[in-house]
């Protein structure tokens, strides 16, 4: 582990003194928000005052799951038709049987509508699907095109841009989460859907997008990037071996349009950066958050990530809520596969339905994986 310098004190405010009540905090947790969304991703435009849903097919899958491909016409403003741009959706159903045997078996379930998963990429987790969860995907790219070292401004930045010059600094990772929320603005709208049981998750770049989407809309349930790494969930500060690090993410023959178009200045300055990324995800708090992570995965920073997530518990702690702050790593390198999507369904099986979880979400990492000290604060009132 190199430790570049201790983790920051998430509860020390601008002005120089330290939170002590949770009207103190709120008011943090915005000085909070306007940092990384200032310093670290750039800022995004709200939901565009037009959108059209066109519903391209729908089939039922072998298991009974149906699937429905969608496409949505954003309109940024409603005067401004000829500025539009799209985005291919895939809603993906549980069976009516798979339903009624969880309605049978868990209290609660489906009283109020099913759980629902918006999922950043395209996938399909079977086991959410066979517990009668819902998943909700789309792929990032169309918004904004992944290219190493050789960025394309994607439809998303090319319509706001026609429309509000110069008005957004949105990077990448922000773009993709405003789809993101634009999904929850959706979701949102279906009756089958129980609107306080909606998750959101992704891996890599797609974990970061998570959870800065998770982060900055309190309407999402539980937050679970998996290896997210460098500007996700691991830390600048505390790097494993062959992670990842600033440097490396914006490099101009890598991935530097992905943040905001300053924030590469900070690379070779960890040390002199406001925040850390636990306090990106003290923003999640008190909502349930889960990392997913592999031993193996190097360049996500497993060891960064477990720092990270050790910095973020006092802020639960004082929030009231130790036990929403979560973790799990297996072996394995980086991929987002059945392990972690079991971890995922018994999290929130037991955060939305008291289900005894099948997992340690704090567990203590092995020997060694052992850290040096961290930080040296602790919550307020301790």
């Amino acid at each position: 582990m190199k430790l570049i310098n201790k983790l920051p004190d998430p509860f020390l405010k601008e002005d120089g003194n330290r939170v002590v009540t949770l009207e103190d905090w709120n008011l943090r947790r915005q000085e909070i928000k306007d940092m990384i969304i200032n310093i670290q991703y750039g800022s995004m435009p709200n939901s565009p005052e037009k959108v059209t849903i066109t519903n391209l097919e729908s089939k039922t899958l072998d298991g009974g799951e149906t699937q429905d491909e969608l496409y949505f016409d954003f309109v940024p403003k409603r005067d401004q038709p000829e500025i539009k741009f799209g985005m291919n959706v895939t809603v993906l159903s549980p069976s009516v049987e798979a339903v009624k045997r969880r309605q049978n078996s868990v209290k609660d379930f489906g009283v109020n509508g099913i759980p629902a998963l918006i999922y950043v990429g395209k996938s399909v987790f079977y086991d959410l699907l066979q517990n009668g969860y819902m998943m909700i995907c789309y792929e990032n790219n169309q918004l904004e095109p992944m290219e190493m070292g050789n960025p394309i401004v994607g439809p998303a930045q090319q319509a706001y841009e026609e429309l509000e010059p110069g008005k957004y600094s949105w990077g990448s990772i922000s773009v993709w989460a405003w789809g993101a929320l634009q999904l929850l603005e959706y979701a949102l709208t279906l009756t089958a859907i129980n609107k306080k049981q909606i998750m959101i998750s992704g891996h890599s770049r797609n974990g970061k997008t998570a959870l800065l989407a998770g982060a900055l809309d309190d309407r999402i349930a539980i937050v679970n990037p998996a290896g997210s790494g460098c500007a996700g969930a691991g830390s600048y500060l505390a790097l494993g071996d062959d992670c990842e690090d600033l440097a490396a993410l914006t490099s101009r023959k890598r991935w530097w349009t992905w943040t905001h178009p300053d924030f590469e200045k900070w690379a070779g300055r960890e040390k002199d950066l406001p925040f850390d990324q636990h306090f990106l995800m003290g923003l999640v708090a008190p909502r349930p958050l889960l990392r997913t992570e592999g031993h193996n995965d190097l360049w996500a920073n497993p060891k960064g990530t477990y720092a990270s997530f050790l910095a973020t518990q006092p802020i639960y702690d004082f929030l009231g809520t130790p036990k929403r702050n979560g973790i799990h790593i297996r072996e394995g390198g980086h991929y987002q596969g059945e392990e972690d999507s079991a971890a995922l369904l018994a999290f929130a099986d037991w955060h939305f339905f008291n289900l005894p979880p099948k997992h340690n979400f704090q567990e203590e990492l092995s020997e060694n994986m052992k850290l040096p000290t961290l930080f040296h604060w602790t919550r307020p009132n301790e």
